[in-house]
């Protein structure tokens, strides 16, 4: 990262790369369903079915960061909705693990990386906006 942008072409690719990981499981979640996970059972038509549906919304994330990623710096209020979103679902995965008992380790993984990645994203970004004068 270099001072004089705040780190713009770090954030860039790093927001890339993360992208892929909402489109990889999103897709795997829309199109194989609960099965998909690691420690999967049975599970109800109803619950088949919302599950398809919300990791299908999952999916639909990647786009919208790889859209920010060439003007970032201008990008703040996509940056915030998006990075709102992951870390809401990463706070309601933690309220499952109080009611149901711990995940697969994996989904712990998951939990970490939507509690913790959308702040400092959010944060970069506006260090971004700032050091190019856009924020």
């Amino acid at each position: 990262m270099t001072s004089s942008d705040g780190g713009r072409r770090g954030l860039q690719i790093t927001l890339g790369a993360l992208a892929a990981i909402p489109l990889a499981s999103g897709l795997a979640g829309a199109l194989v369903g609960p099965t998909s996970l690691p420690d999967a059972g049975p599970v109800s038509p109803s619950v088949e079915s919302e599950y398809r549906y919300a990791h299908a919304i999952y999916a639909a994330a990647a786009p919208l960061i790889w859209s920010a990623v060439p003007q970032i710096e201008r990008k703040g209020a996509l940056v915030r909705g998006v990075s709102g979103a992951l870390f809401l679902g990463g706070a309601v995965r933690l309220l499952a693990w109080r009611s149901t008992g711990r995940p697969h380790p994996a989904l712990v993984g998951a939990t970490a990386l939507e509690l913790l990645g959308p702040p400092l994203l959010v944060a970069w970004q506006r260090r971004v906006a700032r050091s190019t004068g856009r924020g």
